[in-house]
């Protein structure tokens, strides 16, 4: 069971850095107040949710 939580706290990882680098990239074109660098930050902050709760599971 710890090798399919630690796969899947290393898919929600990857998600992660995707959605930073989205969020980076949106905020660069749109400027940082932009509806969607909050849309990207708000996914950011649940997927990072997501991956403790994966982590504080594994134990």
């Amino acid at each position: 069971m710890k090798a399919t939580s630690a796969a899947a706290r290393l898919e929600k990882i990857e998600q992660l850095e995707t959605l930073r680098n989205k969020m980076i990239q949106t905020a660069n074109t749109l400027g940082i107040q932009h509806p969607m660098v909050l849309k990207y930050s708000k996914k950011i902050d649940e997927t990072h949710n997501k991956i403790m709760q994966l982590q504080h599971n594994e134990k």
